[in-house]
């Protein structure tokens, strides 16, 4: 979705928008079946909420690491990359709308609010200030006019229009549906209207299915979404699972592996265990895991491994004497008794992706180093090698980046992996599984860093298997 599309309806359509959206309106006194994302609450409650920006048209839109959310009078923004102080703001809707009148050139009226060549309204000035002023309003595209035709006084700024009618000035200083009007564009494009405005909150196809087929024991509570990203996909992270749909092909939602996307590599293969309370299994020939039939029973009830994905690890003891096991794209606990619960990763996956706003480099000019080391200089083809990295630009150590692996392998091809984020100190680390290869064969890998306004920035190394029989 460029900006280029967004706000080509022309004002004199704004009548004809009500039910442009495609979602029940609160001026038919209808409740919306969108929820402000948590990620606008506040900035939304501070510009005064409900009853002056109306109800949510859209749920949230991710577009890379910039969301948006659509409502009746404006389209919030936020960007994480910006500074603190500019993260929010408001969509410059206006600027679309082919409303403009020539600047003046000086002002010589005194007691008046003069912003950059024109004069705001006193009788707009107090919600003008109210409401942040130049910072959020945006600056004045127009003078003040009269509209003949419906008796009624208006100004259009760059984020919000303001309008009193004369007919019935009690109702005070309202805002123009600058947000309807993109969504009418936006939410409502011929291409695609499903892609953001007709998933039903809190749960819509093609999720309410997939969920009711799954189990909501399974899945859990649903915690953040549906919201687009930036690859065209529809997500909803629920406590313990991600699912997503493609917005063209809306009629099934799948699980997001979201293991391999939390960094978690794949445990080394173990060979078949003789024991009739498990099954095994193969991943390659016979190496692969032993599920116990408490998880694998579980996993039959509730989709199969078609929906899980293959396991990545062996049954692991946890501190509290529970024990657990890891799919592709879900994890299993085993509480005693016959109990099974799956682990809240689709939590820990919000806490990473959705929650917190995307690390940047505070130089889009400075050198960004990259450092690379392993574990083991030499390791056999039986045994889990760990890659460390740290990222710095000059002596500022970057957090909260997340670089990737990629491993050049003996036979041919690469294997990719991502690591987790970095730590306070710049550092991270990936456990990555055994590579196959004759004694004396070298490993060549490289560490990665892509966007966050530093282009590609890679490290190149290697190590070597040695010791094996």
């Amino acid at each position: 979705m460029t900006r280029s599309n967004w706000y080509s309806v022309p004002i004199i359509l704004l009548a004809g928008l009500i039910s442009a959206c495609g979602s029940p309106q609160s001026a038919l006194g209808q409740p919306s079946p969108y929820l402000i994302e948590p990620t606008f609450q506040e900035f939304y409650d501070f510009l005064g909420g409900e009853a002056r920006l109306g109800v949510a048209l859209s749920a949230g839109v991710l577009e890379g690491v910039v969301q948006r959310q659509f409502l009746e009078k404006a389209v919030m923004v936020y960007n994480p990359q910006l500074p603190p102080s500019e993260q929010y703001g408001l969509a410059p809707v206006g600027q679309q709308l082919g409303q403009w009148d020539e600047p003046l050139t000086s002002n010589e009226m005194a007691g008046v609010l003069f912003v950059e060549g024109y004069i705001v309204y006193e009788g707009f000035v107090p919600l003008y200030e109210v409401m942040g002023g130049q910072r959020y309003v945006g600056k004045p595209l127009t003078g003040v006019r009269f509209v003949v035709e419906q008796n009624r006084v208006e100004q259009y700024f760059e984020n919000l229009g303001f309008f009193v009618n004369l007919d019935n000035q009690e109702a005070g200083v309202q805002l123009m549906e600058y947000g309807r009007i993109a969504c009418a564009e936006t939410c409502g494009a011929s291409g695609n209207p499903a892609a953001i405005i007709q998933i039903e909150l809190p749960y819509g196809e093609p999720f309410v299915s997939t969920v009711s087929h799954l189990g909501d024991a399974f899945v859990g509570a649903r915690v953040a979404g549906p919201y687009q990203k930036a690859d065209g996909t529809l997500e909803v992270i629920y406590e313990n699972v991600v699912l997503y749909a493609n917005a063209d092909q809306s009629e099934r939602a799948a699980l997001r592996p979201i293991l391999a996307l939390l960094g978690i590599a794949p445990d080394p293969l173990v060979v078949r265990l003789d024991n009739p309370n498990v099954m095994f299994y193969g991943v390659d020939g016979e190496f692969g895991y032993n599920v116990p039939l408490v998880f694998s029973d579980f996993i039959a009830q509730h989709g199969g491994f078609e929906v899980f994905g293959q396991p990545i690890s062996e049954v692991k003891m946890q501190s509290d004497g529970t024990s657990s096991q890891c799919f592709a794209n879900a994890c299993l606990r085993y509480l005693g008794d016959g109990a099974v619960r799956p682990v809240p990763m689709g939590l820990e996956y919000k806490a990473r992706f959705y929650d917190q706003p995307a690390a940047q480099v505070q130089s889009q000019d400075a050198d960004v180093r990259i450092q690379v080391w392993e574990e083991h200089s030499q390791i056999s083809s039986t045994e889990s090698q760990v890659i460390y990295a740290s990222l710095h630009a000059g002596t500022q150590l970057l957090p909260n980046l997340q670089p990737y692996l990629e491993i050049t392998l003996p036979g041919g091809g690469n294997s990719l992996y991502q690591f987790p984020p970095t730590d306070a100190g710049g550092q991270t680390q990936l456990r990555v599984p055994p590579v196959l290869g004759q004694n004396g064969t070298l490993v060549p890998y490289k560490v990665c860093l892509e966007g966050f306004g530093v282009g590609r920035v890679c490290t190149s190394e290697s190590y070597m298997i040695w010791g094996n029989p």
